[in-house]
C-alpha cells in the first residue's frame, strides 16, 4: 500500500472554551487534548507520519517539546516520545490554510493523506486505519455518523424546509484522500478564492466522488467546556488515562 501521512490542524485558540489555554494544550486526565490526539497516530500502523500544524506563535515551544528524544513531560511519568512527528509548521488564518500548509509540507510522492482535527482526541487507531484502507479503496473518505435529530433549514427566523433525515450525515475526522486529489482540490479553492467547511467539501467542488465510513459517536470534537468532562469520560472507558 502506498504511504499515508497524517496532517493535524491545531492552530485554533478555543474562544468557546472559556479558558486563557489553547484549545490543543488543555489538559484531560493530565494530558493535553494535543497528547491525547497524537498517541492515536502514533499506535495506528497504517499511518507512516503526520505534520502537525499549530499557531505560529507555537511552533518553536511544539519543536521543543515534541521533537526532541522525549515529548513533553506528563504528571503520571516521563515524556512520551513522538516518533511519527515528521514537521511541525505554523498555521493560517483559516484551518483550510492550515491545512494546505500542511500539505505543503508533505513529500509530493505521499500516497495518502489523513486530515484529523486535533480537537478530537478521542479517536481511535482503529478509526485512523480504517480510513486509510478505505481511501486506498475509493481515494477520498471521510468518517461520518447519521443525523438522529430531525434537522430543520431555517432563514430569519423561519423554518424554510425540513429535509429527509436520512439523507442528514455528521461529518467527522478523520478525512482521508489521495494526495494528488486533495492538493488539486486545495489549489482549485484558492485560485477562486473559496473557503469551505471542510477538506471533503473541496474535493466535492472539485468534481472528486467522497464516500462515506461510518464513524463513531465517541469521536467527537471538544469545542466547549463540557466537551472536556464528556472527553474524559470517552477516554477513560477506552483506558487512555
Amino acid at each position: 500500500m502506498k504511504s499515508a501521512m497524517g496532517i493535524i490542524p491545531a492552530a485554533g485558540l478555543g474562544q468557546r472554551m472559556r479558558s486563557d489555554e489553547e484549545k490543543p494544550y488543555i489538559t484531560i486526565g493530565g494530558r493535553s487534548i494535543l497528547a491525547h490526539t497524537l498517541s492515536a497516530f502514533e499506535a495506528c500502523q497504517a499511518v507512516e507520519g503526520y505534520v502537525l500544524v499549530v499557531e505560529p506563535s507555537r511552533v518553536q515551544f511544539c519543536k521543543a517539546q515534541l521533537t526532541g528524544p522525549f515529548g513533553p513531560s506528563e504528571p503520571s511519568g516521563p515524556g512520551v516520545a513522538y516518533p511519527k512527528l515528521a514537521k511541525v509548521v505554523a498555521g493560517g488564518s483559516t484551518r483550510q490554510e492550515s491545512v494546505y500548509r500542511g500539505l505543503m509540507a508533505l513529500d509530493d510522492e505521499t500516497g495518502y493523506v489523513l486530515v484529523h482535527d486535533a480537537a478530537r482526541p478521542c479517536v481511535e487507531p482503529g478509526a485512523l486505519e480504517a480510513s486509510v484502507l478505505g481511501c486506498a479503496r475509493h481515494g477520498a473518505v471521510i468518517a461520518a455518523t447519521p443525523s438522529t435529530d430531525t434537522m430543520k433549514i431555517i432563514r430569519d427566523g423561519v423554518v424554510e424546509a425540513t429535509p429527509d433525515r436520512s439523507t442528514i450525515w455528521r461529518a467527522q475526522t478523520p478525512q482521508t484522500f489521495a494526495y494528488g486529489m486533495l492538493r488539486t482540490a486545495h489549489e482549485r479553492a484558492r485560485e477562486q478564492g473559496y473557503v469551505g467547511t471542510d477538506d471533503a467539501e473541496l474535493v466535492e467542488r472539485a468534481g472528486y466522488v467522497v464516500r462515506v465510513l461510518e464513524g463513531a459517536p465517541d469521536n467527537i470534537k471538544v469545542t466547549t467546556a463540557e466537551d472536556l468532562e464528556t472527553a474524559e469520560r470517552i477516554l477513560r472507558r477506552q483506558g487512555r488515562i
